[in-house]
C-alpha cells in the first residue's frame, strides 16, 4: 500500500480563508490524507470542512473522516492510526458517497470537558485548538480505483 498525502493551497475569499487540499489516491491506498494545515488557520476560532469526493472509494467498504491534531512543526500521520506529534480529536463515522459532500462544522477549545470523540455523526465536532490540524480518510478496505478526495476548509 502506497500512502497518499497531499499539501493544502491557501486563499482570500471575501476575507476568509479558504484552505484547499486535493487529494490522489491509488488503487491500494486505505487511507488517503493531508499534510497539516497552514499556519494562516487560526486553531482558536471555528471552521467548516468540506469533503468531496466523484467516485465511489470502495466496493464493500466504509469511509470515514478523522480529524488529528498537531502538535509541533513536524507533525504528520503515517496512517490511520499512528501519528507523529498528533493525536485523533474527532472520527466521524459516516461513509462518504461517490458524488456526495460531507460537511463538518469545527468547533475548537469550547469551554468544558473534551476527549476524544470515535464514531460521532457528522455535523459539529468540539475539538481542542491545536496549531495544526490533519485530516485523514480512513478506508476499511482500500480504495478500489484511483479516486481524488477534495478537502475544503473555510474560516
Amino acid at each position: 500500500m502506497a500512502l497518499t498525502q497531499s499539501v493544502w493551497t491557501d486563499k482570500t475569499v471575501n476575507d476568509q480563508l479558504v484552505s484547499t487540499c486535493n487529494v490522489a489516491g491509488e488503487t491500494g491506498d486505505a487511507d488517503v490524507i493531508t499534510a497539516r494545515t497552514s499556519k494562516k488557520l487560526d486553531p482558536t476560532k471555528p471552521w467548516s470542512l468540506a469533503v468531496y469526493i466523484d467516485e465511489d472509494l470502495s466496493a464493500a467498504g466504509s469511509a470515514a473522516v478523522d480529524i488529528w491534531g498537531g502538535y509541533s512543526d513536524s507533525c504528520s500521520l503515517a496512517t490511520a492510526d499512528v501519528g507523529t506529534s498528533s493525536v485523533l480529536v474527532h472520527a466521524n463515522s459516516n461513509d462518504l458517497d461517490a458524488g456526495g459532500t460531507q460537511v463538518i462544522n469545527v468547533f475548537p477549545g469550547i469551554s468544558g470537558t473534551i476527549t476524544q470523540v470515535s464514531n460521532a455523526s457528522p455535523g459539529t465536532a468540539l475539538i481542542p485548538p491545536f496549531p495544526y490540524y490533519i485530516i485523514n480518510v480512513d478506508l476499511s478496505t482500500s480504495l478500489q480505483d484511483a479516486a481524488t478526495i477534495y478537502f475544503t476548509i473555510v474560516q
